[in-house]
């Protein structure tokens, strides 16, 4: 057994319970290189298929085994989005099953700007999110998305901050526009999470890229679509 794993198993689990584009690959980073093992989208296994954490996690709930089944000996949760072209499951809004299961874990509310944060998510997979969100919800236009998404974020937000109302050790709120890490670092003392290995990771704003290179990267997305970035 890893050095890392056994350490895992004495510390709390921590859950990323923000909406994807809100810092996943940047929590991934700090905490892998504090040498914790990190479920992210995807639980990795050697030689064997790669499964869906957030698709693992739905099956768990309905079947009634724990929340994290399957995958219990990690140490940071994130990127728990399912995604299909007919269906959708966010695992953050299961958040009291996890404290249900796992009495001790502590969440990470991870926010942003609202409206920033639409904008990104309209985006995302060049514009594969909002295509399938679309279909799923049978709505026509961004702008129906738009309204969806600022509703979803609004109650889940307002949801989070009045369960952990009587638990406000077990909750971080980390706004990534505002906050600095050293605000992470001190609330999770026992992590021996460093400054230096935060950062923006995954941006692409500003970058020009010749038209053939869109189309393939919007082809690509489609078939290869990552929704928890």
């Amino acid at each position: 057994m890893s050095a890392s794993a056994e350490t895992g198993r004495r510390l709390p689990r921590v859950v990323q319970v923000g909406f994807n584009k809100c810092g996943t690959r940047s929590f991934q980073r700090l905490f892998e290189r504090a040498g914790h093992p990190v479920v992210q989208h995807k639980i990795r296994r050697p030689f064997r298929r790669s499964r869906k954490a957030a698709y693992v996690m739905q099956q768990n709930l309905r079947t009634g085994r724990p929340v994290f089944a399957g995958m219990e000996d990690y140490v940071l949760y994130a990127g728990l989005i399912h995604q299909t072209e007919t269906e959708s499951f966010e695992g953050i809004r299961h958040f009291r099953e996890m404290l249900r299961d796992y009495p001790d874990t502590i969440l990470i509310l991870n926010v942003r700007d609202r409206e920033d944060w639409i904008r990104s998510r309209l985006g995302h997979g060049r514009g594969e999110l909002l295509r399938r969100v679309m279909r799923q919800r049978g709505v026509s236009t961004s702008a129906e998305v738009a309204a969806i998404w600022r509703r979803e974020w609004d109650e889940h937000l307002a949801d989070v901050r009045s369960a952990m109302k009587d638990r406000p050790a077990q909750l971080v709120e980390f706004n990534l526009d505002t906050d600095p890490v050293q605000k992470l670092i001190d609330r999770l003392p026992g992590y021996g999470l460093k400054a230096e290995d935060w950062g923006d990771v995954g941006r692409t704003r500003g970058i020009r890229e010749h038209a053939l290179v869109q189309r393939f990267k919007r082809w690509w997305a489609h078939v290869r679509f990552r929704p928890d970035t």
